[in-house]
C-alpha cells in the first residue's frame, strides 16, 4: 500500500514535470498525425517495460514471474491453443451473441422510457428508482441476484446484461432529452405542434445524435460486463475461457482473451463511429 502510494506521488510529480518543460497550453489544438505519434508512443513505451520485466529463459532470470505477468512472446503462443482445444472463434461468437442481445433488449426499453421520463414529470417520479439503481448500485450485485431468479442458465447471462446494459442507458437517455435547449420546443409550440408532435418531431430528433453516442459507449462497456455475465457455469465463451485459464494457472491465455476482448471492443465502437458518421453527418468535425 505504501509503495502504491509513493509511485502515485512520483507519477503525478513527472506528469506535472512533463508539462512544465513542454509548455503546453491548455486545451490546445492538437494534429491527428501528433495525436497517432503519441498514442504510438505510449504503445512502444508499454511494450518495452512490459519485454523487460518478463525477459529471460528461466523464471529466476525475470523481474516478474510468468505466474504474474508472462512475456508477449508467451501471450502470442497461447493464441494457437486457445483456438485449437478451447474453440475460441466459437466462444467469440458465443460472447458476442450475448452482449448484443442483452444490449438490444436493453435498448428496447431503455430509450421510449426514458424519452418518456425525460419529457413528462409524473412519468419521471414514477420510475426515478430505476434511473437512481444505476448511480449507487454495485453491477457486480446483479449477479447473485440473476443467479436466484433464472439459475445457471443462458437466460441469466442475458438477463444480466439487460440489466447492466439499462441502468447505464437509461440515465444517459434521461439525459439527452433533457438537453434539447427549451427555445426549440417555443417555436414548435407557436406553430401548434401538440404534445406527441413535440416528442416525435423536435426532442428525439435533436437529441438522436447525442442519443447513439450514449448507446455506442454503453455497447462497448458491455463488453467488460461479459466476463462477469459468464464467470459461473458456462459452458463457452470468452468469460469462460479467463475463468478456466485461471483454474488452470494459464495466466497467458486469460491475457490473450483479455487482448480479443479489447479488440473487438475497439472494432465494435469504430463500426459505431462510422455508423454515426454517415446517420449524423452535420456532426462531422470541420
Amino acid at each position: 500500500m505504501v509503495g502504491f502510494f509513493v509511485f502515485a506521488i512520483v507519477f503525478v510529480a513527472l506528469l506535472a514535470i512533463a508539462v512544465r518543460v513542454a509548455r503546453l497550453r491548455v486545451r490546445s489544438e492538437l494534429s491527428a498525425k501528433a495525436a497517432l505519434f503519441l498514442t504510438a508512443c505510449f504503445v512502444v513505451v508499454v511494450m518495452a517495460a512490459w519485454w523487460f520485466v518478463t525477459h529471460g529463459v528461466r523464471v529466476e532470470d525475470r523481474i516478474l514471474a510468468p505466474l504474474i505477468l508472462p512475456s508477449p512472446l508467451e501471450v502470442l503462443q497461447a493464441f494457437p491453443k486457445l483456438h485449437l482445444e478451447q474453440a475460441l472463434v466459437r466462444s467469440i461468437g458465443v460472447s458476442f451473441v450475448r452482449v448484443t442481445t442483452g444490449f438490444v433488449l436493453a435498448s428496447i426499453v431503455a430509450l421510449p422510457l426514458g424519452v418518456y421520463m425525460a419529457t413528462f414529470p409524473p412519468i419521471a417520479a414514477f420510475f426515478r428508482p430505476l434511473a437512481l439503481v444505476g448511480s449507487y448500485v454495485p453491477i457486480v450485485v446483479f449477479v447473485p441476484l440473476t443467479l436466484a431468479w433464472f439459475g445457471a442458465t443462458e437466460t441469466q447471462k442475458i438477463g444480466f446484461l439487460f440489466i447492466a446494459c439499462f441502468v447505464a442507458l437509461l440515465p444517459r437517455v434521461i439525459k439527452a432529452i433533457a438537453s434539447v435547449p427549451p427555445e426549440y420546443l417555443d417555436v414548435a409550440e407557436t406553430k401548434g405542434a401538440t404534445e406527441w408532435q413535440l416528442v416525435r418531431h423536435v426532442l428525439f430528433p435533436v437529441a438522436k445524435a447525442d442519443i447513439w453516442d450514449y448507446l455506442r459507449g454503453v455497447y462497448g462497456v458491455g463488453w467488460g460486463w461479459i466476463i462477469l455475465a459468464e464467470v459461473v457455469n458456462a459452458e463457452r465463451g470468452l468469460g469462460y475461457l479467463i475463468s478456466v485459464s485461471e483454474r488452470r494457472g494459464h495466466t497467458a491465455s486469460m491475457f490473450a482473451v483479455i487482448i480479443v476482448i479489447v479488440v473487438i471492443a475497439i472494432a465494435c465502437d469504430q463500426i459505431w463511429k462510422f455508423g454515426g458518421i454517415l446517420l449524423f453527418p452535420y456532426r462531422r468535425p470541420e
